[in-house]
């Protein structure tokens, strides 16, 4: 009985054995052709594109790290205020500067618009897979409602830094709005009027 159960053994592990070298030597077989077949240099050349392909936006305005300051990204308000929290913790509401979007989630809904609900969504689409955002502050920092006022910045996979307050301006979902003494990108944004 001992003797058959050692040839049994020795059969089940020929054959497992057998079986794996097949699995293994097939799949490396399909594999390669699949590999080959369906890929080539050509798809290699049409793949490679900048990442900041995601964000195919005309701008003008160029970040200073040094000024930056590092933000979790929480939600967006509407088209032009934003909830973060600082490195402490602290929940900001920010009212990017220098823009105003149409109303979407005022108190009085008479004040709400179809621009502004569209305003407000194409921000949170555009903020949608943001885990940090980067603050830069003018000369006051502090709005009369104590809101955060700040230029607001995202960085690309390629390392580069993209103003949300220039992307609402050249996309349309925002005009410009000047109020001293917070006027550092007034220029810039002065070229956004009725675009």
């Amino acid at each position: 009985m001992g003797s058959m159960s050692t040839h049994i053994r020795r059969y089940i592990s020929l054959f497992l054995t057998a079986a794996l070298c097949s699995a293994v030597l097939t799949g490396c077989r399909f594999g390669y052709e699949f590999y080959t077949d369906s890929y080539s240099s050509e798809d290699a050349d049409t793949e490679e594109t900048s990442s900041d392909d995601e964000y195919d936006f005309d701008l003008e305005i160029e970040a200073d790290p040094s000024l930056l300051n590092e933000c979790e990204f929480g939600r967006v308000v509407d088209g032009d205020t934003i909830i973060v929290y600082d490195e402490d913790g602290n929940k900001l509401r920010v009212r990017l500067t220098g823009i105003n979007a149409p109303e979407s989630v005022h108190p009085d809904e008479e004040m709400n618009t179809e621009e502004g609900k569209q305003s407000s969504e194409f921000l949170k689409e555009l903020l949608e897979d943001t885990e940090y955002v980067y603050l830069e502050y003018d000369v006051e920092q502090f709005d009369q409602y104590d809101r955060t006022l700040a230029y607001v910045w995202i960085e690309t996979e390629d390392g580069d830094y993209l103003m949300l307050n220039e992307i609402m301006l050249s996309e349309g979902y925002a005009e410009p709005v000047f109020i001293k003494p917070n006027l550092k990108y007034a220029d810039y944004f002065d070229d956004y009027k009725d675009e």
